[in-house]
């Protein structure tokens, strides 16, 4: 981890319980602050609490699709300060496109392993 990803807030929107746990809990061990979502409307919530640093994107949430969250925060200008990584269990070529073309740094299949972590929180910067 990076001096200059230290104290970066998180926000981890996905539908699956424990694997949003788990991230939040290896986030908060490389020095960085979580916060979690499981459906596009707590996401919402949660960015207006504290707009994060990083936000870990499922594409499928139970409300909608993160896609389309995504680009209501580009339409809005919001994604200035902001990285946005999606994560999927299947991204197709597709998916990626619309995800890049919406302004998200990158995607990454799930489960992100601890290695794939620590680079996407590494290329945070505050």
């Amino acid at each position: 981890m990076t001096a200059a990803s230290a104290f970066a807030h998180v926000l981890v929107v996905d539908d699956n319980t424990d694997a949003t746990e788990v991230l939040a809990l290896l986030i908060e061990t490389e020095q960085c602050t979580a916060a979690t979502a499981r459906t596009v409307a707590e996401a919402r919530q949660a960015w207006r609490a504290q707009r994060p640093d990083l936000v870990l994107l499922d594409v499928q949430l139970p409300d909608g699709s993160g896609l389309d969250w995504l680009a209501e925060l580009q339409a809005g200008g919001a994604l200035s300060d902001t990285r946005v990584v999606v994560l999927s269990g299947a991204l197709d070529t597709a998916t990626r496109t619309r995800a890049l073309a919406l302004g998200a740094a990158e995607t990454r299949l799930k489960p992100l392993g601890l290695d794939e972590l620590q680079q996407v929180l590494g290329s945070v910067r505050r």
